[in-house]
């Protein structure tokens, strides 16, 4: 008899999470509904997953229904199958305990969902969709006419697709008619080839839920809770599924942090958290309590301070500053160098913890701070991509073509076959005199060591998806936090989602960060440096949506840090024209250091 009955579910609860009023709040809500802000390191899976158990508890997800957790890649999900698998079943009283807790709780990714339906389904829209949709190999919208097995599409077909895939990176959902006339070329010029677009994989989904009233009505009746995670990232083809997912009856909860949005230029919706909020009916809850900084007071406020910012657009004040650690050089190969020193000297000090040194974007500093390691001998992994970049793109493409081949009809992925195709993979790139390639090869091999060492106990099934889905939404960069390297250098989208110790951030300066197309509109950007610093422009003349854009690219950098942030900027950038500290250094309640001191 588990020693867990003597105890109530809420007694429970509130040992694991007593303190915390805000989560606790979240977690014994009568509210069928709700939204909850949910910024990094403040317990948010935790309350995930607390939540969901008292559901259950409850009576609130009755057999044999399901829970629908729903995140952006296969890799997260995984890491909250595995936290709900692991925590559910001490919360759950013994004979309310399923007798598998991860098979009541559907964990995947939108991508996932869709395939897992048009699998069951697909043959309502064409004979063409009875096949195992992971069986198909997966193309975005701007790679068909590029493709040797598609050369036969017209051009105002093509023209057709990518219309479409820049309404959706605009973050504006096509209609019925738009959606029916993309799976029409899709069915006709693509799916015969064994190929299919990520955008139809959810637009035959969509199109089965809006025609077959039956199916929509099942699935909705069958997930009773739909849990999102970093809501804020959700483009507009996915809120569209998820209000189709929702019922009358179906109780919500979505998790995200709009400070974290950062990727609305590729069609994150604005202000999605608030549109929900007004659709849903939904309750809002901050969680107010950072963990990860708990024991880091400087970190702390630093993190406080941001979000006090972005919460009030610049207008705030009288608040408790944090400093900021910044070196300050006359020209960037002084302040690489002096980026150096300090790494140096935090070895020296016993550190022996990883590094990130995040760019906004590759350029003349990120070469130069590249230089200076070399020069140095200190060895670094290269992680500079763009989900735009060729070979980033080509990598990509190839390992999944391959990937199928080698394991789309088998039934177990073992590690010798795993080991095999991570060798073959870099042997097809043998001498590449590329540094990305080479990367990319590195990374591969990272992945398929942890899919070998830490998700052994998977299902063949499971394994295929994650890799697969890796492959197919190119997240092979998300595989850095597996590199055996003390030093990384990656651009700040390409981190999102990872930590280090110590983080750097090279080019804190006017044209940066903010970047170049929010400066160029700014009326200060030629205005004199005040304290080798940027003014910032008044509330009146400031865009403050792209102001606000901006703070959160900074903020999302701070955030990679586990114990440290330092930045760093230069009088002369690399065209010789005079530079100067952004004006996100005169953020209320941010007060500049020397870190050299």
């Amino acid at each position: 008899m588990s020693t867990n009955m003597s105890f109530t579910i809420e007694e429970k609860i509130n040992k694991i999470h007593g303190g915390d009023s805000r989560q606790l709040e979240v977690i014994l809500s009568d509210e069928k509904r709700m939204i909850v802000e949910a910024p990094a390191g403040y317990g948010k899976t935790a309350t995930m997953v607390s939540r969901i158990a008292y559901l259950y508890s409850k009576g609130k997800i009755p057999n044999p229904k399901k829970v629908l957790a729903l995140t952006f890649s296969v890799n997260a999900a995984l890491k909250i199958k595995r936290d709900i698998s692991a925590k559910l079943p001490e919360l759950i009283a013994e004979d309310n305990n399923p007798v598998n807790v991860s098979e009541k709780v559907t964990v995947t990714n939108y991508h996932g969902f869709c395939k897992s339906l048009l699998k069951k389904y697909g043959y309502l829209i064409s004979p063409l969709l009875k096949r195992d949709v992971n069986l198909l190999y997966a193309i975005g919208d701007e790679s068909v006419e590029k493709n040797n097995d598609l050369k036969g599409i017209s051009h105002e077909k093509v023209e057709y697709l990518l219309s479409i895939d820049r309404m959706i990176k605009q973050a504006v959902m096509p209609r019925i008619s738009e959606i029916e006339k993309y799976n029409q070329i899709v069915l006709e010029e693509i799916l015969p080839k064994d190929i299919i677009t990520h955008t139809a994989i959810i637009f035959f989904t969509l199109e089965i839920l809006y025609k077959y009233k039956s199916v929509k009505s099942f699935y909705q009746r069958f997930y009773p809770l739909i849990v999102i995670d970093e809501f804020q990232d959700t483009n507009c083809i996915a809120w569209n599924l998820l209000q189709n997912l929702i019922g009358e009856g179906t109780q919500v909860l979505l998790l995200g942090d709009p400070l974290q949005r950062i990727y609305g230029f590729i069609g994150a919706v604005p202000n999605i958290m608030d549109l929900a909020k007004n659709f849903l009916f939904a309750k809002k809850i901050e969680l107010d309590k950072n963990y990860r900084f708990k024991n880091n007071p400087e970190m702390l406020r630093l993190d406080k301070n941001i979000r006090e910012n972005a919460y009030k657009s610049f207008k705030t004040d009288c608040l408790e500053e944090a400093r900021l650690e910044t070196f300050w050089a006359g020209n960037q190969k002084n302040e690489a160098e002096k980026v150096i020193r300090k790494i140096k000297s935090l070895r020296l000090a016993g550190e022996k913890e990883k590094i990130a040194i995040l760019f906004r974007a590759r350029g003349e500093n990120s070469i130069i701070f590249e230089a200076q390691l070399q020069n140095n001998n200190m060895p670094y992994f290269y992680g500079m991509f763009k989900d735009e970049d060729k070979e980033y793109i080509d990598f990509h493409n190839y390992c999944q073509k391959e990937f199928i081949k080698k394991f789309g009809k088998l039934n177990t992925i073992g590690k010798r076959s795993l080991i095999s195709f991570s060798n073959n993979m870099r042997m097809q790139y043998n001498g590449a005199d590329n540094q990305m390639v080479n990367s990319l090869c590195e990374l591969l091999n990272a992945f398929v060591k942890k899919v070998i060492n830490d998700y052994s106990d998977l299902s063949a099934e499971d394994k295929y998806n994650l890799i697969l889905d890796t492959f197919e939404n190119r997240q092979l960069k998300q595989a850095m936090e597996y590199i055996d390297a003390d030093i990384i250098i990656s651009t700040i989208h390409g981190a999102k989602g990872l930590e280090w110790s110590y983080v750097f951030l090279p080019d804190f300066e006017r044209w940066g960060l903010p970047g170049y197309f929010t400066c160029t509109d700014c009326v200060n950007r030629f205005s004199d440096a005040v304290k080798c610093a940027c003014p910032m422009p008044s509330i009146e003349a400031m865009d403050i949506d792209a102001m606000l854009d901006e703070l959160s690219v900074f903020y999302v950098a701070v955030t990679r840090a586990r114990k440290q942030v330092y930045v760093s900027a230069s009088a002369k950038r690399g065209t010789g024209k005079p530079g100067c500290l952004s004006c996100f250094s005169h953020l209320s309640g941010i007060s500049v250091v020397n870190a050299e001191r």
